[in-house]
């Protein structure tokens, strides 16, 4: 009788450790589970945030050119921004015969709401595809004017307008006057006479 007690409490000890441990696996099964859950929750959220931010840069990357005259399929275009003028020529199918090539300047980069027009041959038409040439404005648009274009706003010589076009390849485009006070040799004084004759962006 003895030792079938024992070997019952044996036997019931085994089975309560065997619960116990079968108890302990499900519950951190079931805490894997869930941390795995969340952090999946979370990975989703992160991609469509990153996504709705790749969407978003996209956006705002996307530039539209006017190209007028003697090309074969005259329109606006779409670019990215990278383009050259050559580019966006031969996205409206190349020039005519009748286009005067010489007063298009095909290395110039593309901006946002730029118009390029070529001529006619033995048309008096100016080069309209120039950085400081825009339907809307007359200002000068700094962040696509040559280095000679800038040299002739006020108070800006060689050195300084060397320095504007260095600090744009550099860093971008400015967005603000404020900008402009990076520049070594550039004040607030400076940059106020130039407010009337340039575009920022």
């Amino acid at each position: 009788m003895k030792n079938w007690f024992k070997h019952n409490w044996l036997l019931s000890c085994i089975i309560v450790l065997a619960l116990i441990l079968g108890a302990w696996e499900w519950i951190g099964s079931d805490k894997i589970d869930r941390t795995t859950s969340e952090l999946d929750v979370k990975h989703a959220a992160i991609d469509e945030t990153d996504e709705a931010s790749k969407q978003d840069n996209a956006e705002s990357n996307k530039l539209f050119v006017d190209v007028k005259g003697e090309v074969k399929t005259p329109d606006i275009y779409q670019v990215s921004g990278t383009e050259r003028v050559k580019d966006v020529i031969l996205l409206a199918g190349g020039f005519t015969k009748e286009a005067d090539t010489g007063g298009v300047n095909l290395a110039q980069k593309v901006f946002d709401e730029m118009v390029i027009i070529v001529p006619q041959k033995g048309e008096d038409l100016k080069q309209t595809s120039s950085s400081t040439s825009s339907e809307s404005s007359s200002l000068l648009r700094i962040n696509q004017a040559t280095k000679e274009e800038i040299e002739t706003l006020p108070g800006i010589g060689a050195v300084k307008a060397e320095a504007i076009v260095q600090y744009r390849d550099e860093h971008g485009f400015f967005q603000s006057f404020n900008d402009l006070e990076s520049i070594n040799g550039i004040g607030k004084k400076t940059i106020e006479k130039l407010e009337p004759y340039i575009q920022i962006p």
